[in-house]
């Protein structure tokens, strides 16, 4: 769980880390892929709760 807006921006700068490494995103394998997947989905909760996006309105 994130508890801060601190520790969501070092989990997203972590993240972006994770990216660089192609195989990190395709390679169940490689080192980084566990972490990546399991730091993505703690941003996707924290987002869903702190940073929710609105529906779009028709005007």
């Amino acid at each position: 769980m994130i508890k801060s807006e601190k520790e969501y921006t070092a989990i997203i700068y972590r993240i972006e880390e994770l990216l660089s490494v192609p195989e990190n995103i395709e390679n169940p394998e490689a080192k980084g892929y566990v972490e990546l997947n399991l730091l993505s989905d703690l941003v996707a909760d924290y987002e869903e709760l702190h940073h929710p996006i609105q529906p779009p309105t028709l005007s």
